[in-house]
């Protein structure tokens, strides 16, 4: 099977930057419960939304301009709608707001209410619809197009949260939505720290470099004191390839609160991409002593484990990202994927099944039910599921791995190589491709290449030259391991280590 590295690393990219903002919808879901109990603070006038979400020195949404002012029944039926939502009681709440609108439907704080309440209930699609409809009642509420920006930008990484309706937006008009959004809120409030992060962290993931960059130096000016602008302007400066610029405003964070374990994550991610392996894996370590409820910090260790060789010791970090945040899904595939290479295929397969459920657009995923498929001698079944792939994706490489070693155990080698090029005209390097074709190219009495191709092979995985290794690699049975055993007793000498002199 391919490397769990590459996999990962290859095909999580559209989804998750190796230096992205730790459990970034998390952050969002938190916000927006946050901004909930502020507003019920506020209507029973107990504390200012600063003095709730911001520490000393930053600013944070408050409540602004919120339409016409509602009736002493109507302020009852909102503030008992906050008090539901902040009891998680998503439905009560719904109800309470309801109500409100019913008697006073042009209170925008109602339906933002109502928005709040919705997408507490998982209904992002009508959440956004009211939140929308606060923005138009009370055009100057920069908390109102700030929150809708955040319904947006969650739903164009995850369109599961909106699908409680007809889908009339793609997941990239999402994502335009919440850069406009954000927008209007920070030119309604340019000094609000919160508002400038966040249109970072879109600008960082819709590959828009310069305005990310902009937007972090803008919240570091007006917060120097807050670590998270630190964070994200490091962040901005690692997409740049500013390693060193980067790893001073994650030192600024630390200087500032040593003790942030979303700081220590930062960290440990920079490190790893330095290959400071063993640096790297103290910060995540920190990392998850200081943030013990941190789903990330788990993820990024067993990550590194898992590159650098260690997928076993993996798998209990793994199973604790997956135990801490149950919307985790690329945790959900890296365990599936450590639980397929140690044989646990009936656990692995109905973790793969729930990701495809979850993203039937994650091919890799759909990959690994198939190589579930081959380790149970199904070839068959795994031959269905790889002519699936490549009818719907026919240039993505999952499918052509997956028949490419089916035709091999078929012994049909030729029409094998053919689907290994195909699926290396996307993914040269895959160490299970090119282990597949170095035997295969030998069985064919094709040697020179065979060696040029086993070489190049070892480059990425330096223990091809056991059996027990390239067996793995190629899902070998009984009658695959004689074979395997003589190429390797022939070649194994051409990626030996030099003898000393």
């Amino acid at each position: 099977m391919p490397k769990l590295s590459s996999t990962i690393r290859n095909k999580f990219a559209p989804y998750n930057r190796i230096s992205g903002f730790p459990s970034r919808q998390n952050w969002f879901l938190t916000l927006l419960l946050v901004q909930a109990i502020v507003l019920l603070a506020l209507s029973a006038g107990h504390a200012t939304a600063a003095q709730i979400i911001a520490p000393a020195g930053q600013s944070a949404p408050g409540l602004q301009s919120a339409g016409q002012q509602p009736s002493a029944e109507t302020s009852a039926l909102i503030a008992q709608g906050f008090d539901l939502l902040a009891r998680q009681d998503a439905t009560g709440a719904a109800t309470a707001f309801r109500k409100a609108i019913e008697i006073q439907p042009e209170v925008a704080v109602a339906h933002r209410g109502l928005a709040l309440a919705l997408w507490a209930a998982g209904q992002g699609n009508a959440a956004m619809r009211e939140m929308a409809i606060a923005t138009q009642l009370a055009p100057d509420d920069a908390d109102a197009h700030f929150e809708l920006g955040k319904f947006a930008w969650a739903i164009s990484s995850q369109p599961e949260l909106a699908k409680d309706g007809p889908l009339k937006n793609m997941p990239a008009d999402y994502a335009a939505l919440a850069i406009r959004e954000m927008n209007r809120a920070a030119a309604i409030r340019p000094q609000d720290v919160n508002i400038q992060l966040s249109l970072s962290n879109i600008y960082m993931d819709n590959q828009q470099p310069n305005e990310a960059l902009s937007h972090a130096e803008e919240a570091v000016r007006l917060a120097p004191m807050n670590p998270a602008a630190h964070v994200i302007l490091g962040q901005a400066l690692l997409n740049e390839k500013e390693e060193s610029k980067a790893e001073t405003e994650f030192k600024k964070a630390l200087e500032i609160n040593p003790n942030d374990g979303a700081v220590h994550l930062e960290m440990g991610q920079l490190r790893a991409l330095q290959q400071r392996f063993d640096d790297s894996q103290k910060e995540f370590r920190r990392a998850t002593e200081l943030s013990p409820a941190s789903a990330t910090a788990y993820a990024e260790w067993a990550t590194l484990l898992i590159d650098t060789g260690h997928a076993s010791q993996a798998r209990a970090l793994l199973e604790k990202a997956v135990a801490l945040d149950a919307r985790d899904w690329q945790s959900r595939y890296r365990l599936a994927a450590v639980l397929n290479e140690g044989g646990e295929t009936a656990r692995a397969t109905a973790l793969l099944e729930s990701v495809s459920s979850q993203r039937p657009d994650f091919l890799p995923a759909r990959e690994q039910l198939a190589y579930g498929l081959l380790r149970r001698g199904d070839l068959e079944g795994a031959a269905t599921q790889a002519e699936t792939l490549m009818a719907a994706h026919p240039q993505a490489p999952e499918g052509h791995r997956v028949m490419a070693l089916v035709l091999w155990k078929r012994r049909d080698e030729e029409a094998s190589l053919a689907e290994v090029a195909m699926a290396q005209a996307n993914e040269p390097d895959t160490t299970a491709m090119l282990a597949l074709e170095a035997l295969e190219l030998w069985q064919l009495d094709r040697k020179k290449e065979a060696r040029i191709t086993f070489v190049r092979a070892a480059k990425t995985e330096p223990h091809l030259g056991t059996s027990q290794v390239l067996c793995r690699l190629i899902f070998c049975d009984a009658k695959d391991i004689g074979p395997v055993e003589d190429f390797l007793r022939k070649n194994r000498w051409a990626i030996a280590p030099p003898q000393a002199p």
